[in-house]
C-alpha cells in the first residue's frame, strides 16, 4: 500500500473508485471534485496544476490530491488545502478524504489523514482545520485518533446541516 499522486495510468482504477461510490448509492465523493467534463489528460493535468497553485478559480486555494494505491487498485482519496478562504474555515477545513465502500473500517481513513497532516506540517501549516458532519461517527473517530479536538458545530446553510470542527496541531 502507498501514498501517490495522480497520474495517466489511474484512469481505470478512478473510474472503478468513482462506480463503486455510486453503486452504493452515494452520490458525493469526497476529496474528489474534478470536472466530470473533463478528458483524463484534463483531470490528469489539473490534479498536479492546483497542487503548485496554478489553475485556481476564484475561490479556490492550492491543494494537494493523495491517492492510497494498493495493488493497482485505489481504496483512497485526501486533498490537503495548503491555506484556508473564509468557505473552507466554516465548512471545509484543510483536508477532506474519502474511502471507497468496500475499504472501511480497515484503517485506510487513518492512514490518509495522518499522510495528508504530514504533508501539511512539511509546507508550513501548523494547525489544521478538519470538519464533518456530527452523525459521520467513522470520520468523527478518524479526526479524534488523529489528534482532532473539538472547536464547534456550525450550520452549513448551502447542505442544510451542522458541521463539526476541529483542529489538530501539528
Amino acid at each position: 500500500m502507498r501514498i501517490v499522486s495522480l497520474a495517466r495510468h489511474h484512469e481505470e482504477a478512478l473510474a472503478a473508485y468513482l462506480a463503486e461510490f455510486a453503486a452504493a448509492g452515494e452520490t458525493t465523493v469526497p476529496a474528489w471534485f474534478a470536472d466530470p467534463s473533463w478528458s483524463w489528460a484534463d483531470t490528469v493535468d489539473a490534479v498536479a496544476a492546483w497542487s503548485r497553485g496554478e489553475r485556481q478559480n476564484p475561490g479556490q486555494v492550492p491543494c494537494t490530491t493523495l491517492l492510497l494505491e494498493h495493488d493497482d487498485a485505489l481504496l483512497g482519496v485526501a486533498n490537503l488545502r495548503h491555506a484556508l478562504n473564509d468557505n473552507l474555515a466554516r465548512h471545509g477545513g484543510h483536508v477532506g478524504y474519502s474511502v471507497r465502500p468496500s475499504a472501511r473500517g480497515q484503517g485506510h481513513a487513518t492512514r490518509l489523514l495522518t499522510e495528508a497532516l504530514d504533508l501539511a506540517r512539511d509546507i508550513g501549516v501548523d494547525r489544521a482545520l478538519l470538519t464533518c458532519a456530527p452523525d459521520n461517527t467513522p470520520s468523527v473517530r478518524v479526526i479524534e485518533k488523529c489528534g482532532g479536538v473539538l472547536q464547534d458545530e456550525l450550520f452549513h446553510e448551502g447542505v442544510g446541516h451542522l458541521v463539526r470542527r476541529y483542529w489538530i496541531g501539528l
